[in-house]
């Protein structure tokens, strides 16, 4: 039983190292190729609606979704585009 669990704790640790560095990988794969961003996109997309999940994503800082001149959450709008509080 000990021998099992060095061998779970290992196989653990390898797991922990190697993924930080097939994220780097992906990353420079991307910076290389920024359609490849895109399908990757249009890829989660379409498993999110397949699987009926909720997909959530980042959007730059300057956008502010607005509807009928306010802001989404219903705040004013200021003169340099952000939403007022």
């Amino acid at each position: 039983m000990p021998k099992q669990e060095e061998q779970a704790a290992l196989e653990r640790a390898r797991g922990e190292s190697a993924s930080p560095r097939n994220l780097a990988n992906a990353a420079r794969v991307l910076e290389g190729n920024p359609a490849l961003m895109n399908l990757r996109l249009m890829q989660s997309l379409s498993a999110a609606q397949n699987a009926g999940n909720t997909l959530v994503l980042g959007m730059p800082g300057g956008f502010v979704p607005l509807k009928n001149g306010k802001t989404a959450a219903g705040g004013e709008l200021k003169e340099n585009g952000g939403a007022g509080e």
